[in-house]
């Protein structure tokens, strides 16, 4: 299905969830509206009800997309990557205290890492092409769940102590996740 914003045809899907109000997600290429399960509307006419907040999020995809592109992606081979990331766990395990559950290295669609209320850590394979201090924060972010398992001040502020501009790098991530689908990697 289509719905047209600026003069464009957008695309849109719709997926019915057990949720109390419905929702609008804007993907790379298309519009997603997450409706619930009674909705008796027309999911056309609530994209065309939130056309302007639509149309500013379009607006901030278009700088992003321009800006990212302007990024360079690393090209690590999964040894060498590993390696950085075992490397950053060890040090930040030490000095935040903490011992780790098991490791794992995979391809995620919507995370650069996970920590498991066991300790087990996730980190996507992606994270192989971004800059070391990009995997850094990811694995401190990780390993500092393992303090906090929730985004507190406490758990912003051991961020905070160990890597002061842990906010850039994270504002830098959603760039990256930008070039990485503009290189087909996040489909």
């Amino acid at each position: 299905m289509n719905v047209r914003i600026r003069g464009t045809e957008i695309s849109y899907e719709i997926i019915y969830r057990d949720v109390k109000n419905p929702r609008i997600e804007l993907r790379f290429e298309s519009i997603r509206l997450i409706l619930p399960r009674n909705f008796r509307g027309k999911p056309e006419d609530l994209i065309l009800s939130r056309k302007d907040w639509i149309e500013r999020k379009l607006d901030e995809h278009e700088e992003m997309v321009r800006v990212a592109s302007g990024f360079e992606l690393q090209g690590r081979g999964g040894d060498e990557f590993r390696s950085l990331v075992l490397g950053f766990l060890d040090h930040y395990s030490g000095e935040l205290g903490v011992t780790h559950g098991r490791v794992r290295f995979r391809r995620m669609r919507s995370r650069w890492g996970s920590c498991s209320s066991l300790g087990n850590l996730s980190f996507n394979t992606l994270l192989s092409y971004l800059p070391d201090e990009l995997v850094e924060y990811v694995v401190l972010h990780e390993l500092a769940h393992m303090l906090e398992m929730n985004h507190s001040r406490r758990f912003w502020g051991i961020l905070e102590y160990y890597i002061p501009d842990w906010g850039e790098r994270r504002e830098m991530l959603r760039y990256y996740w930008v070039r990485l689908h503009l290189e087909g990697f996040t489909d």
